[in-house]
């Protein structure tokens, strides 16, 4: 018959049978160096199993983060504030018993909320609203069906807590079963319907969103990128030929920044004459952007050599200068 060894939920051996106890004795008396071998293997199991798990506790924790957050809702409903989580893990997180903590109020994550490996989850302060109103995070991110996850563009989770979030600045909390503690803290909102963005996974720092559409529920951050101590610039297909034909028809302006910069380009002719602005001090982090070839009066330009003039402001200041050439074909 097999023998049975019972376990209490801290590890402790809270019972065995008779005949372990006289085997053991035998062992003991007879193989004092196999005894001592069982003994310290147990043991250092024992100890393994629970670094082990702890470990992977805390792996949980720190793999699920406060990733973006709407305080200035769009317009002056507050039913529109938003905190987005990310899991930056490879496997499925369960959030059940986590809880979301805004100033005095505390929301238990609901039974059977899962963020999916690599992916987002939204907490609302509305969810949900029925149709016609859309002053909810489904009426204005989702499809306004008064429905979540009806529709391509509701492909992530998304749940409603309690939340206060002051343009002016306060804490909200992400708090975990094993109570360990997750904050972001703000000064002041980016403006109306703009979030604040965190510029990556492994660094606590914040950023404005400088997306064309404020924010960006259940999408990269678009602060989430490459910067550079100063401005650089580098411009394909070079020549390129504004002809229509469907090959090489715009010039791709590839940018890289400093942090938190407004970016200007313009492109001149050869005799300094302005032919085209293409950003005016706008809020950007690094990325691309394209010229087809046209001139304010959205006119082609001759064939020629031109003049891209690049500026970046912000706690810092550069400027670049590089030709690009319009050819035909």
């Amino acid at each position: 018959m097999a023998s049975v060894y019972v376990f209490g939920e801290k590890g402790e051996i809270e019972g065995l049978k008779k005949d372990h106890l006289i085997n053991m004795k035998n062992i003991l008396s007879k193989h004092p160096i196999i005894f001592s071998y069982l003994l310290f293997s147990f043991v250092f199991n024992l100890i393994f199993v629970k670094a082990d798990f702890a470990q992977q506790n805390h792996s949980l924790t720190a793999n699920v983060v406060i990733n973006e957050v709407l305080v200035n809702e769009p317009g002056s409903s507050t039913k529109l504030e938003w905190v987005e989580l990310h899991n930056t893990d490879s496997v499925e997180h369960d959030l059940e018993g986590w809880a979301f903590i805004s100033k005095d109020d505390t929301t238990l994550i609901p039974v059977g909320t899962i963020i999916p490996a690599k992916e987002f989850l939204i907490i609302a302060r509305q969810l949900l609203s029925e149709p016609p109103d859309s002053i909810s995070f489904e009426g204005w991110w989702g499809d306004r069906s008064g429905v979540w996850g009806d529709s391509s563009i509701e492909s992530f989770p998304a749940i409603e807590a309690k939340m206060s979030l002051t343009n002016t600045g306060v804490t909200i909390s992400l708090v975990d079963p094993d109570n360990n503690v997750q904050a972001f803290t703000w000064d002041q909102d980016c403006g109306d319907g703009v979030s604040l963005e965190r510029i990556s996974f492994e660094q606590d720092i914040w950023l404005c969103c400088v997306s064309s559409d404020k924010n960006t529920p259940g999408k990269k951050n678009s602060v989430s990128t490459s910067y550079s101590d100063n401005l650089e610039l580098r411009i394909e297909p070079n020549p390129f030929s504004p002809d229509g034909d469907g090959f090489e028809d715009e010039a791709i302006l590839h940018y890289t920044l400093p942090m938190e910069s407004n970016l200007t380009i313009r492109i001149y002719d050869i005799k300094g004459r302005l032919i085209k602005t293409l950003l005016e001090e706008e809020p950007q982090v690094s990325g691309e952007i394209s010229w087809d070839g046209k001139d304010e009066e959205n006119r082609i330009v001759r064939v020629g050599v031109y003049i891209v003039w690049a500026e970046a402001k912000g706690n810092s200041y550069s400027q670049k200068k590089a030709t690009v050439v319009v050819a035909k074909r």
